[in-house]
């Protein structure tokens, strides 16, 4: 099978409809419910940690995935565009100005996402649902000051909801041929 020639743009705007369809609010809060997440993480503050953790992890799938498709220039465009892409998503809404979106961004990258890439540049996808739990743990504990662990049906659950996600992203950019700029 012969792979379909991209621009580097093309390529660019390939990850980013990627990350956007896996990305939607309503469909993270109902893959969640279809996990057996606790109740605390399918609304209100609960959700909206679920949403952006899930969004840094999908945000790491496809730059992984570019790293091993795509020339660096396409991944490195392809993050110039985080801000866009979590702004669109609706992460953690719109800062009002600029100085506040800045930090948003930066958070988002020094936290969450910069915790999943080193687990999917080294082929440890395995790791990433433990990751994910408890750094939601973490999170709820701090927001309420205790926090419902998933059990672990929903765990696994999670897990092969995630292995999908991996799978359907890499392969969809295996099929690629991105040329560099």
């Amino acid at each position: 099978m012969s792979k379909k020639q991209l621009s580097a743009a093309q390529g660019v705007q390939a990850a980013c409809i990627l990350f956007e369809l896996n990305s939607k609010t309503v469909d993270i809060i109902n893959m969640a419910s279809g996990a057996h997440m606790p109740d605390e993480y399918l609304s209100g503050p609960g959700a909206e940690m679920f949403c952006s953790e899930w969004r840094a992890f999908v945000h790491a799938v496809v730059t992984a995935a570019l790293m091993q498709h795509a020339p660096n220039t396409v991944f490195l465009a392809y993050l110039r565009q985080t801000r866009n892409l979590l702004t669109a998503a609706g992460s953690n809404g719109a800062p009002a100005d600029e100085q506040a979106a800045e930090a948003a961004v930066t958070a988002f990258v020094d936290g969450p996402f910069a915790q999943y890439m080193p687990l999917l540049a080294q082929e440890q996808q395995v790791r990433c649902p433990e990751l994910f739990c408890q750094r939601l743990a973490v999170q709820a504990a701090n927001l309420r000051g205790q926090a419902t662990p998933p059990d672990d049906h929903a765990k696994a659950r999670l897990a092969a909801i995630m292995a999908m996600v991996i799978s359907a992203i890499w392969d969809k950019l295996e099929q690629y041929d991105i040329q560099p700029e």
